[in-house]
């Protein structure tokens, strides 16, 4: 099957691949994705070309095990929630939790759920493959959430999108999700500006925008939002990490070279 993604939504290939290449590892696997495998397979792509991209390979199975235990703890605690992943992109996480009776609303541009839906053409009833983009505010008409939990989840995206279009989507959130929690991953801005150094992302065809110090700084982007917390890619996973995992021993190193994960809650109106 062929692909015509470019730019951003090119990179969700990235993730996809490094998912993949965890699950086909013989020992030592963070996670196991084999629905991530079957759609690599089923691709007409050069994934060749990340075959030096380690430390992207690395960080994408670190957040995505982090973002697993989190959206995990949150389900065994509301275990009729409806969680909404934006940028979902080729997302799987559905299938690697117990999901008990969420309800589970993927959303990204067109051509990626069209994309999807081609590779993953039987998905259960109670996920919704949403083709709308998230700067769109008409997205939040297509979730029906009724009085039930709400959890947000971005992965792999905010750093894609400027500081304005960041508020926008969490004002959008705050006025129509009140109560809602969020994991979402920050980039720092030292990253942000040495991304011509990354070995997978090209500051050309698919540039950083915007990122964070510390996820505390989010407070400052709406009223509505409560800091619950957060943790870099290193903490818990240094062993994986190599020299990268010693030098985040260094705070300065931990807090700027390297992205987080960060939780935060919506007040109620």
């Amino acid at each position: 099957m062929e692909v015509k993604l470019q730019g951003v939504e090119e990179t969700l290939l990235i993730t996809l691949w490094a998912r993949a290449y965890e699950t086909k590892k013989t020992t030592s696997r963070l996670l196991e994705d084999p629905l991530a495998v079957e759609m690599m397979n089923k691709l007409d792509y050069d994934f060749n070309k990340f075959a030096k991209a380690k430390w992207s390979q690395i960080g994408t199975v670190v957040r995505s095990h982090i973002f697993d235990k989190e959206a995990q703890d949150f389900l065994h605690q509301h275990q009729n929630a409806v969680c909404i992943n934006l940028a979902a992109g080729l997302d799987t996480r559905f299938y690697r939790l117990d999901c008990g009776r969420a309800d589970w609303y993927n959303f990204d541009l067109p051509e990626v759920m069209a994309l999807r839906r081609t590779l993953l053409p039987e998905e259960p009833e109670n996920v919704h493959n949403i083709g709308r983009s998230i700067l769109d505010p008409s997205w939040v008409s297509s979730v029906d959430a009724g009085n039930r939990p709400v959890l947000f989840i971005m992965e792999g995206a905010s750093m894609y999108f400027s500081k304005d279009e960041m508020k926008n989507l969490f004002a959008g959130i705050a006025t129509n999700f009140p109560g809602a929690y969020m994991l979402i991953e920050v980039m720092p801005p030292f990253i942000i500006g040495k991304q011509k150094y990354h070995d997978s992302v090209s500051e050309k065809t698919a540039p950083f925008k915007w990122g964070v110090k510390d996820g505390r700084e989010l407070e400052t982007m709406n009223p509505a939002i409560i800091y619950k917390g957060q943790r870099t890619l290193y903490e818990g996973y240094r062993k994986r990490w190599g020299i990268m995992g010693i030098l985040s021993c260094i705070p300065w190193w931990n807090q700027n070279c390297n992205d987080k994960i960060v939780k935060i809650a919506f007040r109620q109106t």
